[in-house]
């Protein structure tokens, strides 16, 4: 129950398929940052020429919702495969 926005390209797996498992196990995905964003999966930016070396405008927002005190956790895309790892290892038990 926790909505998820994508920034960056994801380097193993297409945004379409990684949002099709955040959906899957009951995650809501968002095409923007916003109040209601719980979590920002951090894609590789490289692959834009208008971003290489700086921040997405999804990143800035989020950075601004977390120091206004949201609940809202940055994490890299390879975070995000460890906690997909960690679930699919519990549901297995």
């Amino acid at each position: 129950n926790k909505a998820v926005a994508i920034t960056g390209t994801l380097e193993k797996m297409q945004r379409k398929d990684a949002m099709q498992i955040i959906a899957n196990l009951g995650g809501i995905c968002q095409d923007n940052v916003n109040k209601e964003t719980n979590f920002l999966i951090l894609g590789n930016n490289d692959y834009n020429p208008q971003l290489r070396g700086k921040k997405s405008n999804k990143l800035i927002k989020a950075e601004e919702l977390k120091l206004k005190g949201n609940d809202i956790e940055i994490m890299s895309e390879n975070v995000f495969y460890d906690i997909l790892d960690e679930y699919n290892t519990k549901s297995e038990e």
